[in-house]
């Protein structure tokens, strides 16, 4: 699975013959993104609406490539509204499929300008990725962990507005992946943290998983 972080909590995924993109900023500051930097999307995820995940570039991009458009109900219903021609209206609950991939929307302790913040499990051949959105730690994840057994989990770090190192090790704990990447943190001062100290907490509370850290802008195998 080819893994391109953007930045912040927003990522270019490629596996098989799936391309998504999930929660990508376009004007973030550390490594701003134009659309015609963006490959051809097959899926397009936003887990809420706010600023940083940018849901206006994600219906940008799925209306420049007829990409399927995946969110909580009301975000799909906005981006019907704005063109956007394939889309994938859900909510918290069980899965569904969406053409090769299969998706679930999770709950996350956050908030959202519209709907309600999700994060997503989702399905590729025999990979299976937890993408959590924005979002405090929540009693369930070990529940997630057990059912859905996702193999690859991309975790907010940088606490203030979602989970701190601490409590992500903990998530990593309840939800036994193989592969951690940890997000959203030093994009801006007031999200600043060291990851050197989540992979140390990971050490102690999660030594079955491997954490991989990303540059903005980096591309990695996993």
């Amino acid at each position: 699975m080819k893994v391109h972080f953007v930045a912040q909590s927003g990522f270019i995924i490629e596996y098989m013959d799936q391309r998504i993109a999930i929660d990508v900023w376009s004007d973030n500051p550390v490594n701003p993104v134009s659309l015609d930097k963006v490959p051809k999307i097959d899926h397009v995820f936003v887990s809420h609406d706010h600023g940083d995940h940018d849901v206006k570039f994600g219906i940008e991009i799925a209306k420049r490539d007829n990409a399927t458009f995946h969110s909580s109900y009301e975000i799909t219903y906005r981006a019907l509204k704005d063109g956007v021609l394939k889309i994938e209206s859900a909510n918290i609950g069980g899965p569904y499929k969406s053409g090769e991939i299969e998706v679930v929307l999770t709950h996350a302790e956050h908030s959202s300008d519209t709907g309600i913040p999700v994060g997503f499990i989702i399905k590729i051949a025999d990979r299976t990725l937890y993408h959590m959105g924005d979002t405090a730690y929540f009693k369930g994840l070990d529940f997630l962990g057990e059912l859905y057994k996702p193999d690859t989990l991309f975790i907010p770090i940088g606490s203030r507005y979602t989970m701190g190192p601490i409590e992500a090790s903990y998530a990593v704990r309840d939800i036994h992946p193989k592969w951690v990447v940890p997000m959203h943190y030093n994009t801006t001062e007031s999200i600043k943290q060291d990851p050197t100290v989540f992979v140390d907490q990971c050490k102690e509370t999660s030594p079955h998983s491997h954490v991989i850290i990303f540059n903005p802008g980096e591309v990695k195998d996993i």
